[in-house]
């Protein structure tokens, strides 16, 4: 073999092994992307089961709109949003009964969301002095029904809502959240 050919026979070598070392940290670089995707898709389907199975969260601004027809004692509405997504809230008070410490309603509270609709009965402990109250219940109809509801709320007044000036209790809104339960 002449010195030419030699030199050519290096180069055509480099150029290969340059090419093929291209070629393996291309398939590299595929592989981890592909890697990288299947796992976020895995945490996003562990995420999406993890609220099917009861990690749901709900953030809800609800006021009194209306004096309701028996057995209702009042009508509530509002606004929803959270997992089930955002939408309108409805409620109504089945009773009441009050202290000047406490205040312990039974209400339905109907949460329809973009993604999700669903109705709790709960029984609400409000501390009249500190504003706040504790919600205990569970959901009877739609997405998660059976699921145990737990939440708080915190009374905001005024809150500046035109809708709640117009109710029986005037300028007050409750603000809060419920955390859902699912069946495990």
């Amino acid at each position: 073999m002449n010195s030419s050919t030699q030199a050519s026979s290096k180069g055509s070598s480099r150029i290969l092994w340059f090419k093929s070392w291209k070629v393996i940290g291309a398939l590299m670089l595929v592989a981890s992307l592909v890697g990288t995707s299947t796992a976020l898709a895995m945490q996003a389907t562990a995420a999406d089961s993890s609220r099917d199975e009861g990690n749901v969260q709900v953030i809800f601004t609800k006021w009194v709109t209306s004096q309701g027809v028996e057995p209702v004692l009042f009508n509530m509405a509002g606004v929803v949003s959270g997992d089930v997504g955002g939408g309108q809230y409805v409620g109504e008070v089945l009773e009441l009964t009050s202290t000047e410490a406490t205040t312990t309603i039974k209400a339905l509270y109907h949460l329809n969301g973009g993604a999700h609709q669903l109705t709790a009965q709960l029984t609400v402990v409000q501390d009249n002095k500190a504003g706040t109250a504790v919600l205990k219940g569970v959901v009877t109809d739609g997405w998660m029904k059976g699921a145990k509801v737990r939440g708080t709320y915190q009374v905001i007044a005024p809150c500046g809502i035109d809708n709640a000036k117009k109710g029986p209790f005037g300028d007050i809104c409750f603000q809060g959240t419920l955390r859902i339960q699912g069946h495990r």
